[in-house]
């Protein structure tokens, strides 16, 4: 066990209680720090809903027909890895920086059309698909970039939601990567997850930045930076990003490149206790209007599809649900939606299916002649 004296890391405190639970910490560049907890006192358990939880450390079923050869052309390693690794039994938790301000942490409404919705984050557009009927899971091969934002408090996200329920009862689990400076510390491309069970108003949060989500892995932490990314016109990199539901125990588990990182307990949901009702992918960025006019904040490698597909614009591949009966397939109906197709768009892909399966092109830059 390294316990490490409360005032010598960076200026940052931890309490005697999870020094405790710390066995080994790493220390990467530009001071981020991670901490190895040991797994059977990591912070999610003090849930109150989780006092009496027995972790379940891996996946007791899996969804049928997943084919295991579409995990994406990244070699799955963190910047971290290259200053350390988390010993057996423990996993790994990005600390909280020295900045960490929690209130600019509500994350955003669910997507809808509307361009209206307005919190202290700014407006939100998007460029999705969605689906809806009874489902137990999700998954996509997402391509990764490094868009740039305008403001330091803006975010661009490309992402997988499985939600239920409507209005104040918005259940969601999210997963996908994202750049927000004002959630992570710098303007890296970052792993990352999400939840609620209200909306956004009160209850969930990124990552562990609450109690909620039973890491078990000790090789991916959350939050942190990919190694590998796609360059414009050049190689791309892209990962599989995974929610399903487990059969047995009822726990959501989160898998990336088909690793199981871990799972957000059943018993933390209401609408989400039994199925999802609307599944959607895409990509999300906030619109502060700091310059008085639209954002130049990019979505996705800041291109759109119309500017070129393959190796410009940015893809999700393989989309595919998870069905009532525990099948992998592709969406059926599926609905598009864009709030500002001059500012972000999305194109279907209907010619490469048996190479891609169920593919769309998405992304932008905003601000340009169109986009005000």
């Amino acid at each position: 066990m390294i316990l490490i004296n409360e005032a010598s890391v960076e200026g940052r405190t931890i309490s005697y209680a999870v020094n405790k639970a710390i066995i080994k910490t790493i220390k990467v560049e530009n001071d981020e720090i991670i901490d190895c907890y040991d797994i059977y006192r990591q912070p999610s358990l003090n849930h109150p809903l989780l006092h009496n939880h027995t972790i379940q450390m891996r996946p007791s079923s899996y969804p049928k027909m997943m084919k295991y050869n579409s995990f994406g052309s990244l070699q799955l390693t963190q910047f971290w890895h290259k200053y350390g690794l988390c010993p057996k039994g423990t996993i790994p938790i990005r600390r909280k920086g020295k900045n960490y301000n929690p209130t600019l942490l509500r994350k955003h409404h669910y997507p809808t059309l509307s361009t209206s919705q307005q919190d202290n984050e700014g407006n939100h557009e998007y460029a999705t698909i969605k689906v809806h009927g009874n489902f137990l899971g999700a998954r996509a091969k997402i391509n990764l970039w490094k868009p740039l934002t305008e403001t330091p408090t803006e975010i661009s996200v490309s992402q997988i939601w499985v939600s239920a329920g409507d209005e104040k009862n918005v259940n969601t689990i999210e997963a996908g990567w994202e750049v927000g400076q004002s959630i992570f510390g710098d303007d890296q491309t970052r792993f990352f997850l999400y939840w609620t069970t209200d909306d956004y108003v009160s209850t969930g949060c990124y990552n562990l930045l609450c109690e909620g989500f039973v890491h078990t892995s000790s090789n991916v932490a959350l939050g942190c930076n990919f190694t590998e990314l796609s360059t414009f016109q050049g190689n791309q990199k892209d990962a599989t990003f995974s929610i399903y539901k487990d059969q047995n125990s009822g726990n959501w588990w989160i898998q990336l490149q088909g690793i199981p990182i871990g799972y957000y307990p059943g018993s933390l949901f209401t609408e989400l206790s039994n199925t999802a009702t609307e599944i959607t992918w895409g990509g999300e960025i906030t619109d502060e209007k700091s310059k008085g006019r639209h954002t130049s904040t990019q979505m996705g490698s800041g291109h759109f599809p119309s500017e070129g597909r393959l190796n410009i614009s940015s893809y999700f591949n393989w989309v595919q649900v998870v069905d009532e009966n525990n099948a992998i397939k592709d969406p059926q109906n599926v609905v598009k939606s864009v709030t500002n197709p001059n500012c972000y768009n999305l194109e279907i892909d209907d010619n490469h299916h048996n190479t891609n399966g169920y593919s769309f092109y998405y992304g932008g830059r905003g601000y340009n002649d169109k986009c005000q």
